[in-house]
């Protein structure tokens, strides 16, 4: 423990100076603003609703059998822009639209019907976000603070932990869309991953490591900067964050409202180098490195 807290002095005295991990740098929270803040429906109906979206999402799956509807919200940017390359209806001059998608390797449903509107409560069923896409369709695209990443020019290796009673892959157990083979959907990660992903929480007592493919990283790089933006405004939790051209740390430290006001610690990286996820202090010392060379390239210039 005693070498990650060393580190961690040194990325608060390293010059900040850095080429950055998100395309607007520096990242600042404070900067970032929802531009529609909509409602959506969500998949437990009324009893709870997405607030703050700038995206509504439909999605209705179909096996021949049976099906599966999703109700989902669009925080920063469009973290749906790599799927609906694959669905018709979509163009590159506006993030909504509806259609059909085709299927990856690993995913065996007969339909994959999408629909991303842009008003309140408009992905409560199909028609609903039709009408709201086709009543609004000059919606200008959100620009994207995540960089873009391809399995074709940017695939890693990471350390992946199983999840869950399934024992597979964090994408394939929780991001992943229905009806898919669980050994095809681990190999297509295995072959795919684009960035890793370290998580340490309760002062370091549970560990994860996680391997994210090109379909998936943008949606939980998403939702990690919505969860920051909450935890900013808390009083009870700070936060410390910093960037490179291939990494990004958040700490996080909560005061629990307990009788012993306990503090816990929590600490999650994200890089995009081989096995970089293998410790916290492997991924801290490739933001040091980095850091530490932009010092030396603005010095001797």
């Amino acid at each position: 423990m005693y070498n990650i807290y060393v580190f961690l002095c040194l990325l608060l005295i390293v010059i900040q100076a850095c080429e950055c991990f998100f395309q607007n740098p520096p990242l600042q929270l404070n900067a970032i603003h929802n531009r529609l803040n909509l409602t959506c429906a969500t998949d437990f109906g009324e009893v709870e609703l997405f607030t703050g979206c700038e995206y509504c999402v439909y999605e209705f799956f179909n096996n021949g059998t049976d099906s599966i509807i999703s109700h989902d919200c669009i925080y920063l940017t469009n973290s749906y822009r790599l799927v609906t390359k694959r669905c018709s209806g979509f163009t590159n001059s506006s993030d909504i639209g509806y259609g059909l998608c085709s299927k990856l390797p690993f995913e065996y449903f007969d339909i994959d019907l999408l629909c991303i509107c842009a008003t309140d409560l408009c992905n409560e069923n199909f028609t609903t976000c039709k009408q709201s896409v086709d009543t609004n369709p000059h919606i200008p695209p959100l620009p994207s603070l995540i960089p873009a990443l391809t399995s074709q020019s940017s695939a890693i290796s990471c350390e992946d932990t199983p999840l869950g009673v399934l024992n597979s892959t964090y994408y394939c157990v929780r991001d992943s869309t229905p009806y898919i083979d669980m050994n095809q959907c681990e190999e297509y990660v295995q072959n795919h991953t684009v960035l890793c992903m370290y998580l340490e929480s309760d002062n370091g007592s549970y560990l994860t490591f996680v391997a994210l493919p090109d379909e998936d990283y943008e949606y939980v790089l998403d939702n990690q900067i919505q969860t920051m933006q909450d935890m900013a405004v808390k009083s009870n939790i700070e936060q410390y964050y910093n960037e490179t051209t291939s990494s990004f740390y958040i700490q996080w430290k909560e005061i629990l409202e307990n009788m012993d006001n306990n503090t816990m610690i929590y600490n999650r990286c994200y890089c995009r180098t081989n096995n970089c996820n293998i410790n916290l202090t492997a991924c801290l010392q490739s933001i040091i490195r980095i850091n530490i060379a932009n010092k030396r390239k603005i010095f001797l210039s």
